[in-house]
């Protein structure tokens, strides 16, 4: 986890220094997580919870229509605590304040992990943003996770899958 959270801060610096401008801003709203555990024709199981999450940005502008927005989340789903890091395009459609966004994001559980359960997820993010005025925004996105949760574990098939995808839909506020 040190050594993500360096290249991250590594990778957002050499971006701020060539940027020409960065906004940093915060972020709020709601939070739907949805577990999916399956077993290759052995059928699955879903469920989903809902909650909110908040956070801090950087939005950097890389040439007026292109951006970079790293955040840094705190996701809170029926007493359980995520800590979720994206890295997230930007792409505005011309000058009507919509942009499409997409990217990885790192998807840490800060519970205390139980044996054969990775903490760590990696995700695709994608959603749809708005920019009312130059400070306020109101955004919109679903993470599917690529990795799996379920590590090996005795007695469980090798086959079994544990993903969780979640929905973020916010508002938020650039300085």
């Amino acid at each position: 986890m040190k050594k993500i959270t360096l290249f991250l801060v590594f990778a957002l610096a050499s971006f701020a220094v060539s940027a020409q401008d960065t906004k940093l801003g915060f972020t709020a709203g709601y939070l739907n997580a949805e577990v999916k555990v399956s077993a290759d024709g052995d059928g699955s199981f879903s469920a989903s919870e809902s909650g909110f999450y908040l956070g801090a940005l950087a939005d950097i502008d890389l040439n007026g229509a292109l951006h970079l927005q790293p955040e840094v989340l705190y996701g809170n789903v029926n007493d359980g605590s995520v800590l979720y890091i994206p890295v997230l395009f930007k792409y505005y459609i011309s000058e009507s304040g919509f942009n499409l966004m997409a990217g990885p994001q790192a998807t840490i559980d800060l519970e205390e992990a139980e044996e054969g359960y990775n903490s760590l997820g990696v995700d695709a993010s994608f959603g749809i943003g708005y920019d009312i005025n130059e400070n306020f925004f109101i955004d919109a996105r679903y993470s599917l996770e690529v990795t799996n949760r379920i590590g090996d574990l005795p007695g469980l098939p090798d086959n079994i899958s544990g993903k969780i995808n979640s929905l973020q839909i916010g508002v938020g506020y650039k300085f």
